[in-house]
């Protein structure tokens, strides 16, 4: 670990730059194409993944304040791309040096020369890093560690400190449980029954099944947790909260094969309620890799309610893949069970250009596709201050003939840089659903998405207007 400390002074004011690395371990794989400084200092870049495209090259350090980064290619740079869009940071590219600055803890995506992306995970400081021999710790130092099961107990406190990388699955029931540091976690997650369980600043790597699976659960959080699934197709997603109560997602990275955030309510109702509710998915970075959506509910809604759920502040980059539904979405509802889905919230979401199939999903099946046919129901999604690219992408709401989806309401939202006013604003493909309503939200800033041209430039950014109109709905 390597800690810089700057203290950068301005006038009467002065404020500190500090910049910890960590070291990529023996074992691990450096990147052959790219290397990479941050205020002056070499960091490692680390390369993940089972080759070509599909590689991700990880750059993780933590910081305070602002941070001055170099990429240096081994070809001279002709092209690159710096998302989310929304984060607004300009690069410079010159010969094989892309150089950009960030104000403090942030995370990017970005592109050099068509080459496998680049994760660049600027964490926050850390404030509570126990000592190695930290009394009722399970502390994890720098280096490799091949450990197979973790078991969690309760008041269990793991540590995977920057530049760990721990070889496990974790499993178990237990309550208090805090899994936490700047290391990387090889495996799964997957617990039943527990009670405030937090996972907060790992970064974690899976190749096969759900990364994330917690089952009925009361009072989970995730922040700032970094998630990389690859190599298989199906059945990779990223965190699943399924039939749990209190669930925060926050300010995470999630690239994944199959959907990032998928909510569901699942298993034998004799054994435990299915309903899912209260969960806050905020302020995260997420590209459905393959067969993927960025948020999703369902498909196994199979019981109990699934409400007040709200998804505020997302980038989702990319989503893909074809599925049961005709294809994968950038946030979607696919009600295919029993459950009573209501009181969803989608806001403030930017949805960037690369959406192969649709890009917004809410569907009421007849629950065969995964479910046992017991039918649920599906009213009152509220979508608000939400910005779609893609114009070309259909948007799908569909009921049944017997049941249809009801009450969803568009506010403030925004299709290719356009208002949305009415159902002939976008490719809408409805059938069997009702109450759909669009209240435009006037005159606002909504497209904040700096092109950067191959000479590394990046012109001004563009403003979107538009103009109040009569609510419409069929």
């Amino acid at each position: 670990m390597l800690l810089l400390y700057v203290v950068l002074l301005s006038g009467p004011l002065a404020f500190a730059q500090k910049t910890v690395t960590y070291p990529v371990p023996e074992g691990m794989t450096l990147s052959e194409d790219f290397t990479a400084v941050i205020n002056g200092s070499k960091a490692d870049v680390e390369c993940i993944g089972p080759g070509g495209m599909e590689n991700l090259n990880v750059i993780n350090f933590s910081c305070e304040g602002p941070q001055n980064i170099t990429i240096t290619a081994k070809e001279t740079i002709n092209s690159f791309s710096i998302q989310p869009k929304s984060a607004a940071v300009r690069g410079e590219a010159n010969g094989k040096d892309l150089t950009f600055k960030i104000d403090g803890p942030k995370k990017l995506y970005i592109q050099i020369n068509g080459k496998p992306y680049i994760a660049v995970f600027a964490n926050p400081l850390e404030t509570d890093a126990p000592k190695a021999n930290a009394k009722g710790v399970d502390y994890y130092g720098p280096g490799t560690h091949e450990v197979g099961r973790i078991t969690l107990h309760d008041n269990q406190i793991i540590y995977l400190a920057g530049g760990a990388v721990v070889t496990a699955n974790i499993n178990g029931t237990a309550k208090n449980v805090h899994i936490f540091g700047r290391g990387s976690l090889n495996g799964n997650l997957s617990v039943t029954g527990c009670e405030n369980l937090k996972i907060e600043g790992i970064f974690m790597r899976s190749t096969r099944g759900w990364t994330n699976t917690i089952t009925n659960s009361i009072n989970t959080v995730y922040d700032n947790v970094k998630v990389f699934s690859h190599t298989g197709t199906w059945g990779l997603d990223g965190i699943n909260p399924v039939s749990s109560k209190g669930f925060v997602i926050n300010d995470c990275f999630i690239r994944t094969r199959d959907d990032c955030i998928a909510i569901k309510a699942n298993g034998n109702p004799d054994n435990f309620d299915l309903s899912c509710k209260d969960i806050v998915i905020s302020n995260n970075l997420l590209i459905g890799w393959d067969h993927a959506d960025g948020v999703t509910l369902g498909f196994e809604l199979n019981g109990g309610d699934v409400k007040n759920i709200l998804v505020k502040n997302c980038d989702i980059l990319k989503a893909r893949g074809s599925g049961r539904t005709g294809g994968h979405s950038a946030f979607s509802i696919i009600c295919d069970g029993a459950s009573n889905v209501s009181d969803i919230n989608f806001e403030d979401i930017r949805v960037e250009s690369e959406i192969e199939y649709k890009n917004l999903e809410i569907i009421l099946t007849e629950a065969e596709r995964y479910g046992n046919g017991k039918m649920g129901t599906l009213k009152d999604i509220h979508i608000k201050n939400v910005s779609w690219e893609n114009a070309s992408k259909p948007f799908t709401i569909v009921g049944h003939p017997t049941r249809f989806v009801e009450n969803v309401t568009f506010t403030n939202c925004y299709v290719g840089g356009k208002l949305m006013t009415g159902l002939d604003c976008a490719d809408f493909q409805i059938e069997y659903a009702r109450g759909i309503e669009f209240v435009p939200g006037g005159k606002v800033e909504t497209e904040r998405w700096p092109k950067v041209e191959n000479n590394g430039r990046v012109p001004g950014q563009r403003r979107a207007q538009g103009t109040p109109a009569q609510a419409q709905g069929r």
